[in-house]
């Protein structure tokens, strides 16, 4: 999950920039405003926003996160972190226990 991407700001954007998009998104977002069967996916957005901003409003964070841009780490816990934004604590659990304990 790219967070610049999710909060539609560039690379470089000042922390007010940031701290805007994560409001504009939010209001737009939040699940409360949310119509109906589309509240679930409102709630997966707003996850996913929720995280991004804890990332980038966090300058320490920002900068680590930063960095494994930069270095293009190959590490398997960005995929494990955006399979569970997907499909939960329960939906990875899933994952691990085969067919037959399901």
């Amino acid at each position: 999950m790219d967070h610049y991407a999710t909060l539609q700001v560039h690379r470089d954007a000042d922390p007010e920039v940031i701290d805007k998009a994560y409001r504009a998104l939010s209001m737009k977002y939040h699940p409360d405003r949310a119509g109906g069967g589309s509240q679930k996916a409102a709630t997966h957005k707003m996850q996913r926003i929720n995280a991004a901003y804890t990332v980038l409003s966090d300058p320490r964070a920002r900068r680590r996160y930063d960095r494994g841009l930069d270095e293009e780490s190959t590490s398997a816990a960005p995929a494990a972190w955006d399979r569970f934004m997907e499909v939960g604590l329960v939906g990875l659990f899933m994952d691990r226990v085969g067919p037959n304990e399901r």
